[in-house]
């Protein structure tokens, strides 16, 4: 079930920062984005073959939801940094990705972080310029405030279920089990991804709030 877990919250930072850098880049229309995509993985997945030649390429898993149901779920063999360790591990992902449902960029501060609030300062927004097609861009904006209420994120793994849909946040690249994790960011500059989901296999839709400092 850990690994599971961990799975998950790999393919969905990949899913979130993937998505940002091709949208700020325009570097490929959607035909080809998947084209290199799948270049990517397919170089990738020799690499661990040939590292993993007696681990089976795919695998299928059957896990139970929260209502009960079965759900089959395909899997492919990666390998990701165990962070206790820093060593390599030897794991297994969905082949189906989430759907991008919408992603919010913005540049700005953390302004409090009470009762279970972030006030976020916003200072620039991540949008597509005006003045031609293929262009896309942070924009200075005149400050404002977003609060993010985490009463409406749904940040428990359900330990009851075998396969279950959840919301995350993450601080570079790493999920924070806990709203205080953010407080030593307060005040610095920081980039804000503010992502939502839907899940390929119940059609649940989940939220992932990623904060930038590098």
């Amino acid at each position: 079930m850990k690994n599971r877990i961990i799975a998950i919250t790999t393919i969905v930072i990949f899913i979130a920062i993937g998505t940002f850098f091709v949208i700020k880049f325009d570097l490929l229309s959607k035909i080809e984005n998947k084209i290199y995509l799948q270049k990517i993985k397919s170089e990738t997945l020799a690499e661990i073959n040939e590292k993993y030649p007696d681990k089976p390429e795919l695998i299928t898993e059957t896990f139970t939801d929260k209502d009960g149901k079965e759900v089959a779920i395909k899997m492919r063999k990666i390998v990701v940094m165990d962070e206790n360790t820093g060593q390599e591990v030897l794991m297994y992902e969905d082949i189906e990705e989430s759907e991008i449902v919408d992603i919010k960029s913005y540049k700005g501060k953390i302004e409090t972080i009470t009762e279970n609030k972030i006030l976020f300062i916003v200072d620039k927004e991540f949008k597509k310029s005006k003045f031609g097609a293929g262009s896309y861009n942070f924009e200075d904006v005149r400050d404002y405030k977003i609060i993010y209420d985490l009463e409406n994120y749904n940040l428990d793994f359900d330990e009851s279920a075998g396969y279950f849909v959840c919301d995350y946040i993450n601080l570079d690249f790493k999920d924070l089990e806990s709203i205080e994790d953010l407080k030593n960011i307060v005040g610095k500059d920081v980039r804000l991804q503010d992502s939502k989901f839907k899940d390929y296999y119940t059609g649940e839709e989940y939220k992932v709030l990623s904060f930038f400092t590098v």
